[in-house]
């Protein structure tokens, strides 16, 4: 049979496009005997799958066996920036009044005076940091010796306080001793042993002796007690020795502010780190256990400061000397929302004394409000103080 040359050239045509078709398609469509019914490879096949997408934007991966492959690009997992601590406070310690008021335009119009050792320095400083924000108005004063006390030696505060006084011109004194005043007291010949009873005796006529002059000098005066320390035995004696001052201080008609329960345990043990007053767990004391961090200074005025508020209000209101008349006596109750009971109610030898630190240390812990107090904003009886009662109506 002789083909005929036109069939054999259409046949030869037919051949070579095939074949081009076939070097054109993927290999997974080679074997498909329906190309023809297919579009071309370079025309698209619609709008390919977010999935597909995403694989075809993927950078290309080495497989592992061939060497001059890119590598693709590992970058570094994000790093969490560290949460910053809170600055600390700038509060600023002076010497004297007129070095608070020296170079500046309006001079600060209170002064408050911290007397005392080593506690009372760094209670200085806690004040200060305290009242940075009122530091145009209040301004604190630090006349302190780490190495004193009460009796005196090795320091005679009784000698120093006039000359501290003047300087200072304060409006609110506050005096922190007693930590270095267990050792013995020379009583005739022989000398008396710290904590017992006629130490205490001899001890408290001291004490006395300091505050009768503090209360004649300063007018306004806070006492602060002693707080624990890591020792366990030093803690025992220092709550001996605050029952002393405490009483002492009621005699003598003054504050007491109480600073125990401040840096204890719910065990009522002693506490290196604890809640401060920012409402942050902090270190408060160093490792000797005995020093207050700058975190521990701030909390310690924070059980002291309430009361100086009441008193610098006390003397801004009533516009009263820094050094009152000495012919006015202790202080007695003011009206403020929170003083003692007067009338009938009140003692006679009724005085004011500082919130426990249980109270206090309370708010800080757990954050429980304080009951409210008769004549205070948060007192909602009714009727309020002072209002008389309404009459009863007309019988019919």
């Amino acid at each position: 049979m002789r083909l005929n040359p036109l069939a054999l050239l259409l046949l030869a045509l037919l051949t070579g496009m095939t074949l081009a078709a076939d070097s054109a398609r993927p290999a997974f469509a080679q074997n498909d005997f329906f190309f023809f019914l297919r579009p071309p490879a370079n025309v698209p096949r619609g709008n390919p799958q977010p999935q597909q997408r995403q694989q075809q934007q993927r950078p290309p991966q080495n497989s592992g066996w061939w060497p001059f492959q890119p590598q693709p690009e590992v970058l570094p997992p994000p790093q969490q920036a560290k949460p910053q601590a809170p600055a600390e406070p700038t509060g600023v310690v002076y010497g004297s009044a007129d070095a608070a008021s020296q170079g500046k335009r309006v001079p600060p119009s209170q002064f408050v005076l911290v007397l005392g050792d080593r506690m009372a320095g760094q209670l200085a400083q806690g004040l200060a940091d305290s009242y940075v924000p009122e530091r145009q108005r209040i301004a604190i004063i630090d006349n302190t010796v780490d190495e004193s006390g009460f009796l005196p030696t090795p320091v005679d505060w009784l000698a120093r306080l006039p000359d501290a006084i003047a300087v200072a011109r304060p409006s609110v004194t506050v005096v922190a001793l007693g930590a270095d005043d267990l050792q013995p007291i020379k009583d005739g010949d022989g000398q008396a042993q710290p904590l017992t009873e006629r130490w205490s005796e001899l001890y408290g006529k001291r004490v006395d002796e300091v505050l009768s002059a503090l209360r004649e000098k300063a007018g306004r005066v806070i006492v602060v007690g002693l707080a624990p320390v890591a020792n366990g035995q030093l803690s025992d004696d220092y709550a001996k020795l605050n029952e002393i001052l405490r009483a002492r201080v009621a005699r003598a008609g003054l504050t007491f502010a109480n600073v125990w329960d401040g840096f204890v345990d719910e065990d009522g043990k002693y506490m290196a780190n604890g809640p401060a007053v920012d409402g942050q767990r902090r270190r408060l004391r160093f490792n000797d256990g005995v020093r207050f961090t700058r975190a521990g200074g701030r909390k310690l005025a924070f059980f002291v400061q309430k009361d100086i508020n009441r008193m610098l209000e006390e003397s801004g209101g009533a516009k009263a000397s820094a050094t009152p008349d000495a012919t006015s006596g202790p202080e007695r109750p003011s009206a403020l929302a929170g003083a003692p009971a007067t009338g009938r109610e009140a003692r006679p030898d009724a005085v004011q004394v500082s919130t426990s630190a249980a109270s206090a240390a309370k708010v800080l812990k757990d954050g429980v409000a304080p009951p409210p107090v008769r004549g205070r904003a948060d007192d909602f009886t009714w009727p309020p103080p002072g209002a008389e009662p309404a009459a009863a109506p007309p019988a019919r």
